[in-house]
């Protein structure tokens, strides 16, 4: 018995048989992570800088942002000007429209009415929601992703990809560029040279006379061999067969995305910083990650559904 018990105190404090001290095992970035069973809700606008009416949507934007918090995940996707990253190509082309200001909610083209679909977007039970963990290192920022299925699916392919994203970019000239906003709408004015756009009345957040900013900017991805990202089928023992349950993302099952802060040279060197860290560094902007679950469509056409996402700041 004596025996027995002295077993049992080695193992509670990590003590093995050969009487060595076991380490303390290191913690996963995931561990302490919790996913969220809500449905939140992609917004999608597709806009640009040369667009007259698109502060509209920018004010759209702004209050559905406020509104609804965390619960939207939402993405300025700029066309036709230099805001127009590969990423917004992408949604472009996965959100086709033929006017701008446009809005998808979700998967649905919504047009410019947005309120009851972004109410009506956040019910019911999600397949996957998803939760991240952001570590930014010199010349990376790793996201690990943990995800949780809650609606069984078998059969379909789903993505994890993260992406960068940007507010409080003055909307004005640098250098050889023009960010001004182009406006023939009462609620701001336009911007000459480097004197930038601003707000002409108090909208959401905004006062008369404060600069507009070109917001909820994607301005890179994750590096996946996928641009949608990581498919789930090689995380998953079980490959496209999804439980609810199932969690993916821990130690044993890692979904580690790195997005390189080299893609973010061109940006900073326009916006006059020395380097990258510096612009980041710099309160006036603020970064942060959108992550977002896609499944591959499955109607016989091309492109990718929006299954769920969160949206994590950078510390």
């Amino acid at each position: 018995m004596k025996k027995i018990f002295l077993l049992l105190v080695a193992a509670a404090v990590g003590i093995s048989c050969d009487g060595t001290i076991e380490p303390t095992p290191t913690p996963y970035a995931t561990d302490s992570l919790t996913v969220s069973a809500n449905q939140n809700v992609l917004l999608v606008e597709t806009t640009g800088a040369w667009c007259q009416y698109c502060p509209n949507g920018a004010a759209m934007m702004r209050k559905a942002d406020r509104l609804y918090d965390d619960r939207v995940i939402a993405i300025a996707s700029h066309t036709g000007d230099a805001l127009e990253t590969p990423i917004a190509t992408l949604l472009n082309i996965n959100y086709p429209t033929t006017g701008v200001p446009n809005f998808y909610v979700n998967n649905t083209d919504a047009g410019q009415n947005i309120d009851g679909p972004l109410a009506a977007g956040m019910s019911g039970t999600p397949e996957m929601g998803v939760a991240t963990a952001v570590e930014v290192n010199d010349s990376t920022i790793d996201v690990y992703a943990k995800v949780q299925v809650f609606t069984e699916t078998r059969g379909n392919s789903f993505f994890v990809q993260s992406y960068l994203m940007l507010e409080g970019l003055d909307a004005k000239t640098y250098g050889l560029i023009d960010l001004n906003q182009t406006s023939s709408v009462s609620i701001v004015q336009t911007g000459s040279g480097a004197t930038p756009s601003v707000w002409t009345v108090d909208t959401v957040g905004k006062k008369a006379g404060d600069t507009y900013q070109h917001e909820h900017l994607p301005l890179t991805a994750s590096g996946t061999s996928n641009p949608w990202g990581v498919l789930l089928d090689t995380v998953n023992p079980l490959g496209n067969n999804f439980f609810v349950g199932d969690i993916f993302g821990t130690e044993y099952t890692p979904i580690v995305l790195k997005i390189r802060k080299s893609n973010l040279v061109a940006l900073a060197t326009l916006a006059g910083y020395s380097s990258v860290n510096a612009m980041m560094a710099d309160p006036k902007y603020v970064f942060y990650v959108n992550t977002i679950v896609w499944k591959l469509r499955q109607d016989g056409t091309t492109g990718y559904l929006y299954v769920n996402g969160v949206h994590d700041n950078i510390d």
